[in-house]
C-alpha cells in the first residue's frame, strides 16, 4: 500500500491549482480510488491495489458520467440533410466513446506505472 502524501506536495509537483485539486481529489475518492486522512501523517493515498484501477475508472471518476465526446448539440441549419448529418455524427462519437472505454478499461494504473520502468 502506498503511503500518504499532502494535498500540499500533490499540488506543488503536478502543478495544480489546490481548489481545482480539491475538486478532482473529492471525484476520486467518491469513487473509493483514492482515501483521505487527516492529522499530521495524514493525506492521500490510493485506495485499492493499483492492478485493480483502470484508466477508465479515474476517467469516469472525473467525467462523472458525463460522455467523453458531448454530442448533444445543436446546429442552426434546419432540413433533411443537416438533421441526417447531425445523427450521423452523434452515432459516430457514441461509436467511437464505446471503443475508447474498452481500450481504457483494459490499461491499470499498474500497467502504466511498469511502463514507465521500461
Amino acid at each position: 500500500m502506498f503511503e500518504f502524501i499532502s494535498a500540499q506536495m500533490i499540488s506543488k509537483v503536478l502543478n495544480i491549482p489546490k481548489p481545482t485539486l480539491v475538486k478532482i481529489l473529492q471525484n476520486l475518492t467518491h469513487a473509493g480510488i483514492i482515501e483521505t486522512k487527516e492529522g499530521k501523517n495524514g493525506g492521500i493515498r490510493i485506495a485499492k491495489p493499483i492492478g485493480k484501477i483502470t484508466v477508465l475508472d479515474v476517467f469516469e471518476a472525473m467525467e462523472q458520467e458525463k460522455p467523453l465526446f458531448p454530442s448533444a448539440f445543436s446546429i442552426a441549419a434546419e432540413g433533411r440533410r443537416p438533421s441526417n448529418a447531425q445523427k450521423s455524427l452523434a452515432a459516430l462519437l457514441a461509436a467511437s466513446e464505446k471503443q475508447m472505454k474498452l481500450v481504457l478499461a483494459k490499461k491499470t494504473i499498474e500497467d502504466i506505472l511498469e511502463e514507465m520502468d521500461g
